[in-house]
């Protein structure tokens, strides 16, 4: 961190809130965020320490910090807590003069969240924010690359790419182990955390508070529920530290060299196993069956020492010509077909399908009932956000015809439950004249232009693509990673990071 930039720190320090340059704000962090992940990359441990060092005490970092977890969305994913709380600027500002890493945390599993603990909340996940913000380029650097889940410019639909990649017939991937990863008893060795970090003093200290405060019990790691909480801001980077090195573990069983993939996709393509790692699911792609308890037992042998292992009775054994579910997602390839296909799971159209419906009826007495008392209207207010996040999440894998099936499924359901509301003999008259607007030349569900059903089929399918191998959020080609996010819309990366 150069002269120039403190200089703009002190400057934007002594600044009102609301006249904050935000453009320059983040350019500063971004910038220092790099840097830290090429020190990373290069092993050069005092050059990063420093940088790290300065970052603690730099004003950007901290306004930016307090800046995210102040705003709408952070605080609407903290139950309890809704958006009509007014949070001052001057607070705001003099929360960044203080904040520091204090070795405590507040452990939302035992804290009521409400207003009068709110400013606790924010304390600690700015101080969370903060702390990630500058250790995370580090991780990155070291990360592997079939690492996707919480990790920056990343999504599932990554992964899932991946697993479709290495699947493909010439690859000759045939065989998919498919595990989930749990803890062996309450908790997670924090010792083992500690000592494979490598900080000391008061960022291990910190790091050992948030542990004590459950922040991996906060957001449901290591567990079977998903999609997972997004209450503390630390966990996912937790998750990466306590997993880092899974896949190089067991290619050094196998013979392989660790990160060949740096080196050349050809050298990739030889391996005879590869891990991809979400969150805490983690998919082998296997060309031969014979070694699948020895890969099993080196995973649970390097997960052992943090008090972690792979779930037994998730775990499924699968050939790709049969296919597997991952995450709401089933994913085949048939015998004539080179690449796999990929639709929704039996499962999650069913859950889906349910989901919609429950706009429509309710259980009374042990029955279900139409609900006859809702207008169409409400109906629709209910529906559109359900369509529009499960549209968001498959768009980019499902054939167009499964949504249109959905569509053509939904739209009746909804006629049938509006025969039962009207009880009348001229039922598709009034369902003409009440539940149907022309939109673009096509009639849709709806009681106005403003209230129209929202189709499955009018998210159109994208032709999602990889980054190259290697490729970090933090490494500098801006032009690259905006021109990627802005392909993923802001709605899409918010659906994915639920």
């Amino acid at each position: 961190m150069n002269k120039k930039n403190f200089d703009i720190e002190k400057e934007l320090y002594i600044k009102n809130w609301s006249m904050i340059n935000w453009k320059q704000v983040s350019q500063v962090v971004f910038n220092t965020q790099k840097k830290i992940w090429e020190a990373s990359s290069a092993g050069n441990i005092n050059l990063l320490r420093n940088l790290q060092k300065k970052s603690f005490n730099s004003w950007s970092f901290k306004l930016l910090s307090v800046k995210q977890v102040t705003n709408k969305q952070f605080l609407q994913n903290i139950a309890g807590i809704k958006y009509k709380t007014y949070i001052p600027n001057e607070y705001k500002l003099e929360l960044t003069k203080t904040l520091t890493i204090q070795g405590s945390s507040i452990n939302l599993m035992q804290v009521d969240i409400n207003q009068q603990n709110l400013p606790k909340i924010i304390q600690d996940s700015a101080l969370q924010m903060l702390v990630k913000m500058i250790i995370e380029p580090e991780w990155d650097a070291l990360l592997e690359d079939n690492v996707f889940g919480d990790r920056a410019g990343y999504t599932l639909h990554d992964a899932i790419s991946q697993i479709c990649s290495l699947t493909h017939k010439r690859e000759g991937y045939n065989y998919i182990i498919h595990g989930h990863i749990k803890k062996k008893f309450a908790y997670v060795n924090k010792n083992y955390l500690i000592k494979k970090s490598k900080y000391s003093g008061l960022i291990s200290r910190q790091l050992e508070a948030w542990l004590n405060a459950e922040c991996l019990e906060v957001d449901q790691l290591f567990t079977n529920i998903f999609p997972k909480d997004k209450k503390s801001v630390i966990s996912s980077l937790v998750n990466n530290i306590l997993l880092h090195g899974l896949e190089w573990q067991v290619e050094k069983v196998f013979g392989m060299n660790p990160r060949c993939c740096l080196i050349t996709k050809k050298v990739q393509s030889g391996a005879p196993l590869k891990i991809i790692r979400f969150l805490d699911h983690i998919i082998i792609v296997l060309k031969r069956i014979d070694e699948v308890n020895n890969i099993v037992k080196e995973i649970n042998s390097f997960l052992s020492q943090a008090d972690l292992e792979v779930n037994k009775d998730t775990t499924e054994l699968a050939h790709i010509e049969k296919g597997f579910n991952f995450l709401g997602f089933h994913i085949r390839r048939f015998q004539e077909q080179d690449k796999p296909s990929v639709t929704p799971s039996k499962e999650s159209m069913k859950h889906h399908y349910l989901n919609l419906r429950s706009a429509l009826y309710h259980k009374q007495e042990g029955k279900t009932r139409a609900t006859t008392n809702k207008a169409l209207e409400d109906v629709i207010k209910d529906l559109n956000p359900i369509i529009t996040n499960w549209s968001l999440y498959y768009k980019d894998f499902i054939p167009s015809d499964i949504f249109r099936s959905l569509d053509w499924k939904i739209s009746n359901t909804i006629y049938r439950w509006f025969k039962k509301k009207v009880k009348s003999v001229n039922t598709l008259a009034k369902w003409k004249k009440n539940c149907q607007v022309v939109l673009n030349g096509r009639q849709r569900i709806g009681t106005s232009f403003n209230s129209v059903l929202v189709l499955h089929s009018s998210f159109k399918y994208n032709n999602y693509t990889l980054p190259p191998y290697g490729k970090s959020f933090y490494d500098g080609d801006y032009t690259y990673w905006s021109t990627r996010l802005n392909q993923i819309s802001t709605d899409v990366l918010k659906v994915l990071d639920k």
